[in-house]
């Protein structure tokens, strides 16, 4: 079984920023495929047999991360972003994984932040379900190549940083595989450090409320009204957000999902881009 790592970075003029992502591991026992968005006069470039580069004029992390996918010819893929560090034993963790798991289209794994804790609250081992991929972020999650791209399942060009809704991408990818039938399970094992991100600043941002409601949109049709005006209150009891930005953020919510009808009239929402 072989593994690839697929990285999206942006602006990249040399390699260094592989040697903290890999200085617990031994660089050269892997495969990687580097995606460099970046402009004209900023090429990267890889002297390293086992390092390939693709420089991309495009923008937005799911045009990266599909074009990585769409060169990838590794068994296992995994999807990694140029801040994180890898937690020692890599490559034999997740191929062991697999070899537990033969049946398995995709397997997710779990992060720590800098301080040594648990990324996120997940869900307990084994198969996965709607709610547990709530958890799942990109840097965890290892797929089939095969089984991913005979079911062209990419990431939502909509969804994502330098999208239309700047969130969310990885539910919605992951559960494109999940509504197709792959089989897909979640491992208790610590692969890769993350730095943390205030969930605060994010869940009360502009951003949020749009991608989020969105998904509710895409997920639960005209449902998505009633869950606005619920999760916006809770925003703001929670203290998220203050009592005057209430109008403002429920208004957001109301034009990401009149902005999500109209690209899914058009048929535009669901089109995989050809990089």
């Amino acid at each position: 079984m072989t593994l690839q790592i697929l990285i999206s970075t942006m602006f990249r003029e040399n390699l260094d920023f592989l040697k903290p992502m890999f200085s617990k591991n031994n660089l050269k026992d892997f495969d990687i495929i580097i995606v460099n968005q970046t402009t004209e006069d900023k090429m990267l470039s890889s002297s390293f047999s086992n390092v390939k580069v693709i420089n991309s004029l495009e923008r937005g992390s799911p045009a990266s991360r599909n074009l990585a996918i769409k060169n990838a010819i590794a068994d296992v893929c995994l999807m990694a972003d140029d801040d994180i560090v890898y937690e020692p034993n890599l490559k034999q963790t997740i191929i062991n994984a697999y070899k537990e798991c033969p049946n398995a289209d995709m397997i997710s794994f779990e992060a720590i932040n800098e301080n040594g804790n648990q990324y996120t609250n997940y869900f307990p081992e084994g198969i996965h379900n709607k709610k547990s991929l709530k958890k799942i972020f990109t840097w965890v999650i290892t797929f089939k190549r095969d089984a991913f791209k005979e079911n062209n399942i990419f990431f939502n060009h909509h969804f994502g940083v330098g999208s239309t809704f700047k969130g969310e991408t990885e539910y919605v990818f992951l559960r494109n595989a999940f509504d197709k039938g792959l089989q897909m399970q979640h491992k208790g094992v610590t692969i890769v450090m993350h730095p943390n991100i205030s969930s605060g600043v994010l869940m009360g941002s502009d951003n949020a409320f749009a991608a989020k409601t969105a998904l509710r949109q895409r997920y639960l049709g005209n449902l998505s009204y009633l869950w606005l005006l619920k999760y916006t209150l809770y925003m703001w009891i929670d203290k998220y957000i203050k009592f005057n930005e209430i109008p403002h953020k429920f208004i957001i919510g109301l034009q990401a999902i009149q902005q999500y009808k109209k690209l899914k009239a058009s048929g535009e929402i669901d089109r995989i881009y050809d990089n």
